[in-house]
């Protein structure tokens, strides 16, 4: 052993650029491979952590007036631990810069917080007339401590001012730059004055058993209607998700995905540099085989260098994937709100970064190793070179009758036949690179065009919500607006098809707004039982089909509805807890809800789609019909949430690509040195004939750019079946994608490849101009 440790040192120093670049690359797959794996388990650890410091509650509604008498009555409900109130009010803020839609929390006592207590991160709480925003809103909307904010729930509303005494953040909530809201807190007092209440309008429940929180919420809902309390509203935590979990669980799959790429890559990288070691040590084998070594002698000779090689990117990996693992943590945490876990290194990490380098070394090494131990002495003591190779084939063909730059490039391309193993094996690497970028643009380009047909659906500008239920006739009026190319009177509810819960739409039958897309069935008509029409991800989950007749929960009643027609429609909001849609009839939603003859929501259709033209005709029908205090949302601003979505996960995704490719980049100048040391004599001889140190250098850039041509070929045949899966799998986890790969992304592939290419290849080129002949015709 100590005779292995002794060589092992010696081949790791005897080159140690190559050594460098082998060590590197394990270390740049593990750590991929630990950060992605540290980021799932940290990520799970924050949502636990927020739950626990923080007292999340388990069940969440409207009430009426959640008194003090009610909540004591609450809190003696069965599975019951704790109960708090929250005053509520949905309005809008102001720096001066244009209307922020804000959620305005009512706390009694900042420092006598029960459930869902935020952090304060500056300033102090608020007193009477001040208010402290959450701090992801401090740039949306230009704030600092000591600003003065307007609010203003509607345009039917006064303008009240406040002062910014602070900011602070909220437990469980998305960054308000993704969700478009911004989140602030204010003494109750002043939230139940500008809401007209004298008590809270909120309740926080948290239980003893939260498995058992759906069935207390419902039992809760039931006794407060039997008390003649209304309420609304009612949510219900899930134990093991959070915000945006579903999205970034789909991330993180992804990642993963890469990552295993990376771990590839680093494989074929090891391969290859113990081939090379190999071949240096043929006559050294064959003269211990002479000397009676056995096979077995022999590998524990050289798979110590390999082992070597594991154990020290390995450790390198550790770090780096630990590290790269919190901060990733720390940056999606902080996107979603979860208080971040303080940093650790698990015993878990260490296990799967040791094991994956010493597999991916060992593995690697194995079979170049025992493909030279198997050759007889006399075989391995011959040693008969690869000049005489060199000499055969096509390119040896047209270099004979090549001259100029043709000869140069043919200088190049003649070299890889000489080593076919090693070619392949560098061209391997270059095309799981090339795969993996080919199939993150597919992913991300596939969720795009998605995300932009789902959206197309739906041909609102603009949606009008009146806090005054109004005649659907008013749709109408609305229409002669100027501005308004068509308004249609359109309702929402919540509600469960069997036990599949879902979300409710009634619009008109004939609606100009919304284009369905139907794959079984037909859409809305007048029919009995009740016609409804799914979406295809809800009728697939609740095992529905067209003529099916199901039991659909609205509220606090449940009503037979005929499953009449299935729609491709998987379009969902960030965070989104429940599945699909069920579309009805506007009247027959408002009739099963009580409300029949009367509206809230109007979608509009306007004549100029643009974020400015829409922003000032909403603003205008807001100030034409403030006596019904409307609210409005620009459907522009939905569809930004969506692309803040795309481009974070395109950031990531990148990131690990960007891994892969520089372990690809290191397989390639790592090939090129093993080349150059075989081929000191022949460049030596070319300098020696009168070739420049630029033509040289050109010599070995050519050789790695044929690598890259075989590797690119090879990546785009193994990247778009890789691009499938990953869609189909992305898919899976969030909603149905519409599988597109654009040909610009081959052409960006190969620009990509051959400028990877180019830098892999410099410092080799660089050293092989670099060589004196008179030193190098001395060699050995």
């Amino acid at each position: 052993m100590k005779l292995a440790f002794t060589k092992s040192i010696r081949d790791l120093t005897r080159r140690p650029l190559r050594t460098l670049l082998t060590i590197s690359g394990i270390a740049l797959g593990v750590a991929a491979l630990v950060s992605i794996n540290a980021t799932g388990h940290k990520l799970a650890e924050a949502q636990r952590a927020t739950h626990a410091s923080t007292s999340q509650p388990d069940i969440t509604a409207f009430v009426a007036q959640a008194s003090p008498s009610l909540l004591s009555v609450i809190e003696r409900r069965d599975n019951v631990a704790a109960v708090d109130s929250r005053a509520i009010q949905y309005t809008r803020a102001s720096n001066g810069r244009g209307w922020v839609s804000t959620k305005l929390i009512g706390v009694e006592d900042f420092h006598d917080i029960e459930l869902d207590v935020p952090t304060l991160i500056e300033g102090r709480w608020p007193e009477r007339g001040e208010v402290v925003f959450d701090v992801t809103a401090r740039n949306q909307l230009g704030i600092q401590v000591g600003d003065i904010v307007a609010l203003q729930p509607t345009a039917a509303d006064a303008t009240t001012y406040s002062r910014v005494s602070g900011f602070a953040r909220a437990p469980a909530t998305l960054d308000a730059s993704i969700g478009h809201q911004a989140l602030a807190f204010a003494p109750a007092a002043d939230v139940r004055r500008a809401i007209g209440s004298r008590y809270d309008n909120a309740v926080l429940i948290k239980t003893l058993d939260p498995g058992l929180a759906s069935a207390t919420a419902n039992e809760i809902e039931r006794f407060l209607a039997r008390r003649g309390v209304a309420s609304s509203g009612w949510t219900v935590r899930d134990p093991e998700a959070f915000v945006g979990s579903r999205e970034l669980t789909t991330l993180l799959v992804l990642l993963e995905a890469f990552s295993v790429l990376g771990i590839v890559i680093s494989t074929f990288l090891v391969a290859n540099t113990m081939a090379a070691i190999m071949i240096e040590e043929r006559r050294q084998i064959g003269v211990l085989k002479a000397l009676g070594a056995g096979r077995r002698d022999i590998l524990l000779v050289y798979l110590p260098v390999a082992l070597t090689f594991g154990l020290l990117g390995a450790a390198g990996g550790l770090l780096a994937g630990v590290f790269g693992g919190q901060a990733i943590t720390s940056y999606l945490a902080g996107l979603t709100g979860l208080v971040l876990p303080p940093f650790s290194i698990r015993w878990a990490d260490l296990a799967l970064a040791l094991s994956s380098g010493l597999i991916v070394s060992l593995g690697a090494a194995l079979l170049p190793a025992w493909g030279a131990v198997r050759l007889p002495a006399s075989q391995s003591l011959a040693t008969p070179g690869i000049l005489v190779e060199a000499r055969r084939g096509l390119l040896h063909r047209l270099g004979a009758r090549a001259t100029g730059w043709r000869l140069i490039a043919l200088l190049g391309w003649r070299n890889l036949p000489r080593r076919p193993a090693r070619t392949w094996i560098t061209a391997s690497v270059v095309a799981v690179a090339v795969a993996a970028f080919v199939a993150s643009q597919a992913v991300t380009q596939s969720v795009s065009l998605t995300v932009d047909q789902l959206y197309a659906r739906y041909r609102a500008d603009g949606w009008i919500f009146f806090n005054r239920p109004a005649d659907p006739a008013l749709a109408g009026e609305l229409e002669a607006t100027p501005s308004v190319v068509a308004a249609e009177p359109w309702a929402r509810a919540s509600g469960a098809l069997g036990s599949v819960r879902t979300d409710i739409w009634g619009i008109p039958a004939a609606s100009q707004i919304y284009r369905p897309r139907l794959v079984a069935g037909h859409w809305l008509r007048a029919d009995r039982p009740i016609p409804a029409v799914l979406t295809r991800n809800l009728a697939e989950r609740a095992d529905a089909q067209v003529g099916s007749i199901r039991r659909l929960d609205i509220d606090d009643r449940a009503v037979l509805v005929k499953v009449v027609g299935i729609v491709d429609d998987e379009s969902t909001y960030l965070g989104a807890t429940t599945t699909g849609k069920v579309f009805m009839r506007f009247e027959d939603l408002q009739r099963l809800r009580g409300q029949n003859g009367r509206a809230s929501l109007f979608g509009l259709q306007l004549r100029d789609g643009a974020p400015a033209a829409v922003d000032q005709a909403l603003a205008q029908l807001e100030q034409r019909y403030r006596a019904f205090r409307p609210l409005t949302l620009a459907f522009y601003q939905d569809q930004q949430v969506a692309r803040q979505v795309i481009a974070i996960l395109t950031l990531l995704l990148r990131s690990v690509v960007i891994i892969v490719a520089l372990v690809g980049l290191f397989g390639i100048a790592n090939t090129l040195l093993l080349n150059l040391a075989e081929r000191r004599r022949e460049f030596g001889i070319l300098r020696a004939l009168g070739a420049a140190a630029g033509q040289v250098f050109t010599v070995v850039v050519n050789e790695g750019l044929g690598l890259a041509a075989i590797g690119y070929a090879t990546g785009l045949a193994v990247g778009y079946p890789l691009a499938r899966y990953l869609v189909d799998l992305t898919g899976h986890q969030l909603f149905r994608l519409s599988f597109t790969l654009s040909p610009g992304t081959f052409i960006l592939a190969l620009m990509l490849a051959l400028l990877a290419t180019a830098i892999g290849s410099s410092v080799p080129g660089l050293l092989a101009a670099r060589l004196r002949p008179v030193e190098v015709l001395r060699y050995e």
